[in-house]
């Protein structure tokens, strides 16, 4: 790894987990962007095939035009992507996963906004989402009780984390390259990689059924149809 691609924390080089240089990564701030001592800002100095999501307004909370900026993004992709949410951010991630489960590899999700602050509990998924996700949430976070923040994460069938006393997990938090939430993602990938291997699994067999079936009926077929990523905000 070049020097470019370190970062130092208390002394030690510290390292994005190597797995994500096999995924796509899709970086998702919440309101007001992320600024440069933001750790999703020191991440994607790391990652070069990382991509930051674009809203033309972003001191105005708008979960579809958020869902946009992730859809545009993910449209340019060939293979699914994780998503590295912060806050406002982490709502339209979930939303646009449970739209899009076959373009997502896995949600991470960090100190979600309270949608109810914005009216938007109800547009978001009220069942679990389809690919691994994890939600850390801090114990005063102004943004989200950590109470609530469980409750989504159940909701969401997520993995979750309670930090305690880092405030909304952002740069006035100051956690620099945060090494801790490194760490999280690594357990996020090595889940979505279980995952990933299991599935395989399961359609190595799927299809070992299906050539019987068609050496027996020539009209079998287990062809289905993904949706179509064309959102529109």
């Amino acid at each position: 790894m070049s020097p470019q691609q370190k970062t130092i924390f208390s002394g030690k080089p510290l390292r994005l987990p190597h797995q994500l240089e096999k995924f796509s990564v899709i970086i998702v701030p919440g309101l007001r962007n992320s600024d440069e001592h933001h750790w999703q800002s020191l991440w994607q100095a790391q990652l070069p095939n990382s991509k930051r999501i674009h809203v033309d307004d972003w001191a105005t909370p708008s979960l579809e035009q958020w869902k946009a900026g992730i859809a545009t993004e993910l449209a340019q992709l060939d293979k699914p992507a994780i998503l590295i949410a912060h806050s406002f951010g982490t709502l339209a991630s979930a939303s646009i996963a449970s739209e899009f489960p076959d373009k997502i590899a896995a949600l991470f999700l960090v100190a979600p906004a309270d949608p109810d602050k914005f009216s938007i509990a109800q547009q978001l998924p009220q069942t679990a989402l389809p690919v691994p996700a994890k939600i850390i949430a801090s114990s005063n976070d102004p943004w989200l009780s950590d109470s609530k923040a469980a409750y989504w994460a159940l909701l969401w069938g997520a993995d979750f984390l309670r930090l305690k006393g880092v405030g909304h997990i952002n740069s006035e938090s100051h956690l620099g390259f945060w090494p801790d939430g490194i760490r999280e993602l690594q357990g996020l990938i090595r889940k979505q990689r279980a995952r990933q291997a299991k599935q395989f699994h399961k359609a190595t067999n799927t299809h070992k059924t299906a050539d019987i079936h068609k050496a027996t009926d020539p009209h079998y077929s287990t062809a289905t149809k993904s949706p179509e990523l064309n959102y529109a905000a």
